[in-house]
């Protein structure tokens, strides 16, 4: 348990040398300190609240989900789980931790790990299709004012929207086309009596009946008009409320140029462009698609201040608060 969590604190730091490092080739960092700390207390909370409001609004997803399923769970339980999601999320290559925890947490909790993971599934693929049809929607508007602000960073933008779009499709053809996964699942079972693994025909049917039942939980939420409303509309909010933080953060530092509308364009265009790279919390893609994007919206001297806030707000105070609420869930669940 120690060590792990040395690799916890030694992943957040290394982040954040990253960020430094950053502003230091690029900047007067003293002096982007100095406007951060005259960003008015006003703005610096509506961007927490966005930030954890966020979060609630993926916790009210999953909550919607596994009311259907037929399970409940009180809220502040759920919440937690959320963040302990976010938390494995940020330090494990492309995210990949997030939602294993999550499951194995709701597996504490006695919930069968088949709807819990079509609970988390849903909001995954509602949010990726409200992105990517976002991002479609505001390049139509803002095209003249994206081309002029990212101009040759656009492959960037079209790499991530094809890495996000496949993996949307990716996740859509595992949670309706059976078939490539059951045909895993007897290769697996094959390989495991070949390799004469202890009881393979037990860990055949454990691994089966979690197929089943995720499948039956997918099909269960896939048919419900309003459930499929409800997942979207969370998610719609979800990614307002991420997108706007960076437009407080913007005012906050006493810029009135670029409308709300426009610096959401930027915020939902470096998302899409750097969320699929394979590091914890995409730590250098988004710093610099972050310089890339919002070279312009930002004058020279206050774009590492920019860049600074935005990322403590919306990762590093994540990953802060996600450790000790999974401290906390870890000591309770094991009844310390």
């Amino acid at each position: 348990m120690r060590l792990r969590k040395l690799l916890y604190v030694g992943l957040i730091l290394l982040t954040l040398g990253v960020v430094l490092y950053i502003g230091m080739r690029s900047g007067d960092l003293p002096a982007s300190l100095k406007a951060i700390s005259e960003i008015p207390a006003r703005y610096v909370i509506v961007c927490v609240l966005c930030v954890f409001g966020s979060i609630l609004m993926q916790t009210l997803s999953c909550r919607l989900a596994l009311i259907r399923l037929g399970h409940a769970m009180p809220f502040g339980r759920l919440y937690a789980i959320m963040l302990l999601g976010e938390f494995y999320s940020y330090i494990t290559p492309g995210a990949s931790g997030g939602q294993p925890m999550q499951v194995y947490q709701f597996h504490k909790d006695h919930l069968p790990a088949g709807d819990a993971t079509a609970a988390l599934t849903i909001h995954f693929q509602c949010f990726q299709i409200v992105l990517l049809s976002l991002d479609l929607i505001l390049y139509a508007v803002y095209r003249d004012f994206i081309t002029a602000q990212i101009g040759p960073n656009l492959p960037f933008l079209v790499i991530g929207f094809l890495a996000n779009a496949a993996l949307v499709i990716g996740s859509l053809m595992i949670a309706f086309y059976q078939r490539p996964v059951r045909f895993l699942l007897r290769v697996g079972g094959a390989l495991l009596r070949k390799l004469r693994f202890r009881d393979p025909d037990r860990l055949e049917k454990l691994a089966t009946g979690l197929a089943d039942g995720y499948y039956d939980a997918m099909r269960a939420l896939a048919s419900d008009g309003r459930q499929l409303a409800g997942q979207f509309a969370c998610a719609a909010v979800r990614i307002a409320l991420l997108m706007s933080v960076m437009f407080f953060i913007y005012r906050g530092l006493g810029q009135t140029a670029a409308s709300y509308g426009k610096i959401v364009t930027m915020g939902c265009l470096q998302y899409t462009s750097a969320a699929y790279t394979p590091l914890p919390g995409a730590s250098g893609a988004q710093e610099g698609i972050f310089g890339l994007y919002f070279a312009g919206l930002l004058p020279d001297s206050l774009l590492l201040s920019g860049l600074l806030c935005w990322r403590f707000i919306t990762y590093y105070l994540v990953l802060i608060v996600g450790f000790f609420v999974t401290t906390a869930l870890g000591m309770r669940d094991s009844g310390a």
